[in-house]
């Protein structure tokens, strides 16, 4: 069975939902190691440790997963587009958000290499620890 762009994308995606630990084993098996991940208003993240740990970040943050709800995906080539509206998910299960994005991956060799994720900043005023110098 052919593992296809579009495949790695929703998987990873579809790992968020599942917890921490869940998504960063999606990251680490599906970035490559000099893939730049780049978010409005957060840091970007070179490699996949550094996006690991970023994720890991959650914790602290008092969430314990994404929930992430596909509106559009396109496939072209090595890029990968996704429409989404991504949900915080704290551990008794109440959501924060909704945080709309636009996400453009692009892949090597069936591996992620470049992300970059679009979205209104001013919705991370919902997250206040993120925004505390």
């Amino acid at each position: 069975m052919t593992t296809t762009n579009e495949d790695v994308m929703r998987s990873v995606l579809d790992a968020w939902g599942e917890g921490v630990a869940a998504a960063q084993q999606a990251t680490r098996a599906s970035f490559t190691d000099d893939c730049r991940w780049e978010q409005v208003g957060l840091p970007t993240t070179t490699g996949p440790e550094e996006a690991a740990e970023l994720i890991g970040s959650m914790d602290a943050l008092g969430f314990s997963a994404i929930a992430v709800e596909f509106r559009n995906v396109a496939a072209v080539g090595d890029v990968v587009f996704t429409e989404r509206v991504d949900w915080m998910l704290r551990p008794d299960g109440s959501r924060v958000g909704p945080f709309p994005v636009v996400g453009v991956t692009e892949f090597r060799d069936g591996k992620i290499s470049a992300w970059r994720e679009y979205f209104d900043g001013r919705n991370l005023e919902l997250l206040p620890e993120l925004t505390q110098p």
